[in-house]
């Protein structure tokens, strides 16, 4: 990468064109030619038909495609339905029964269109404007009512997810350049998405209520001229960038990658085929001046402009106003790129690799990598952290027949291992319950709320005493998620045990099964008798829901 690619914040281009070859070969058998190919299965297994729908804030969107068993997925039709939601839920707090009836309707088309593709799986999920409704509840259940379709809200942090899904799965390796942050941005509707991307992974991210729709309906007047609304909107756009500065580092941007809907109408009018895949560049530059332009029309003339819908028009300038303000707190970056993804494809992506059963090595390391970041933010002692965490998986492991628990609760101890000190940033003095505060309130991505919630709970419950009646946030908990906590928790105390004094390689620790005594044989040193005097205090919570007393022994 040469200077001033770097300067202008240029993807560096790279020809990636090693394709898994398909080796053909001809075999004469007198006048015939048979050709075989080394690919080639006798029972091909058949791709299955997925279907992604995004309720937004705007309108309702589908995305059809087929998956198929090496991980490719081809796209056989997009569908949208203009519905606006979010106009209802940020004016008036709820959806109209209208509105609820019109959307029902829209699904059921949906439903058509999915017996003529044989769509196999389904997954709706739904943003902002059923996410904050007071009544998404009764939405929801009229939903499966009327159709059978099971809708999932989801949190501003999966939604992160998904979108960082969908440009991983779009650029791939392109994403890995030596160190370099990547800023990626998707203004919707309801609200912006920030992340992070370093060497291909997450290292920050944040969700801000700046969305187009929430911004025009709450903070615009549509009886004021066009220039009072600009200076309303950006006034607001401007103070809530300010506020996010504290802990998002903007200046710290080598590239910036933006997608949504409203960016993409910038990138058809004034963007420039980049060199990698699909994407567009854009010169901040040109885009200033094209935001410009667009402020001194009104959705009408937008839309004839444009040839845009009215749904995206009406989100155009508050998206296009919010880029600006990035762009000024990013004083290096000349150029942007634009990405044609989207979070549905990310949905997707997803999707296919549960159907087919595969594992997408890299999510555990960025949930991690989110965790340890929020760590650092709270002084949090990374070293120790970390050995914590190793000991409560390898007890976490040991204890799979007692605990019955699935590796995704293995990832949550993960994270409250590397947490569950963070309250000490605000006082050593119940420090537990100000990390289930800090966690509770934080976003991590990857993990929805409800897991940050037990995420919280186990930090707070990993140290003096254990879950009680008199907690009644906590008991008003699912039975389910309550019994996990305490697992978590009486497991992570252990390793907490386990880890004063001298560090134990947890690959050294043996584990044997008395009766109702869990020994655990260390390696002799001389803090045994401090890890002995802690596991006192600590083991006691795993003898309660275990019914296992631990001993440490040499």
């Amino acid at each position: 990468m040469n200077e001033s690619d770097e300067a202008s914040g240029r993807f560096p281009p790279r020809f990636l064109l090693n394709f898994p070859s398909c080796f053909i070969l001809l075999k004469s058998v007198g006048e015939k030619m048979e050709m075989t190919s080394e690919i080639l299965r006798e029972d091909p297994v058949p791709p299955k038909i997925l279907a992604v729908i995004d309720i937004g804030t705007n309108s309702i969107r589908c995305l059809i495609g087929e998956s198929f068993e090496d991980g490719r997925i081809e796209i056989l039709e997009q569908l949208e339905r203009a519905l606006r939601l979010g106009r209802e839920t940020f004016q008036r707090g709820g959806l109209s029964a209208q509105s609820m009836k019109a959307g029902i309707d829209i699904l059921r088309r949906f439903q058509k269109v999915f017996i003529q593709y044989d769509v196999q799986f389904i997954r709706i999920v739904a943003t902002a404007s059923i996410r904050e409704a007071a009544n998404a509840d009764i939405f929801i259940d009229r939903i499966k009512i009327a159709t059978g379709l099971d809708v999932e809200i989801i949190d501003p942090s999966e939604e992160i997810h998904f979108a960082v899904t969908a440009v991983q799965d779009e650029l791939g390796d392109e994403l890995s350049m030596d160190g370099k942050n990547i800023l990626l941005i998707n203004v919707g509707g309801g609200s912006t998405l920030l992340a992070v991307l370093r060497n291909g992974a997450v290292v920050n991210s944040q969700s801000l209520n700046l969305g187009g729709v929430r911004m025009r309906e709450v903070l615009a007047n549509p009886d004021d001229l066009l220039e009072n609304n600009v200076s309303i909107l950006r006034h607001a756009i401007r103070e809530t960038l300010t506020s996010a500065e504290a802990y998002f580092p903007f200046h710290e941007t080598d590239y910036i990658l933006a997608m949504g809907g409203e960016i993409g109408v910038a990138a058809r009018q004034i963007g420039r085929k980049h060199a990698v895949g699909d994407l567009k560049d854009i010169s901040t530059d040109e885009m200033n001046g094209f935001v410009d332009r667009c402020i001194q029309m009104d959705i009408p003339m937008l839309c004839r402009k444009f040839g845009i819908k009215f749904q995206t028009a009406e989100m155009a300038v508050p998206a296009f106003l919010t880029y600006q303000e990035i762009f000024k707190r990013t004083p290096s970056i000349h150029s942007f790129q634009v990405s044609s993804t989207s979070m549905r494809h990310g949905v997707m992506r997803v999707m296919a690799r549960e159907v087919w059963g595969l594992e997408n090595s890299n999510y555990q390391e960025e949930v991690l990598d989110s965790a340890r970041s929020l760590s650092e933010k709270y002084h949090v002692d990374t070293v120790s952290a970390s050995r914590t965490e190793r000991l409560a998986v390898r007890i976490f492991n040991e204890m799979q027949a007692e605990h019955g628990l699935s590796v995704r609760y293995r990832l949550l101890l993960r994270v409250a291992a590397i947490l569950q000190n963070a309250g000490r940033y605000v006082n050593n003095r119940s420090f537990h319950k100000h990390s289930f505060y800090l966690i509770n309130n934080s976003e991590i991505f990857g993990l929805r709320h409800s897991e940050t919630e037990m995420t919280a709970y186990v930090a707070r419950y990993s140290y003096r005493s254990g879950p009680k009646v008199s907690h009644s946030n906590f008991m008003s908990l699912p039975r389910e998620t309550r019994v996990a906590v305490s697992k978590l928790a009486a497991m992570l105390r252990i390793a907490d045990a386990l880890n004063h004094g001298t560090f134990p390689d947890p690959d050294t620790l043996r584990f044997e099964r008395l009766g109702d005594e869990l020994i655990i044989f260390l390696p002799p040193d001389d803090t045994f008798l401090l890890k002995t005097r802690s596991l006192q205090t600590q083991g006691r919570l795993f003898e309660d829901i275990f019914g296992i007393k631990v001993l440490f022994r040499t």
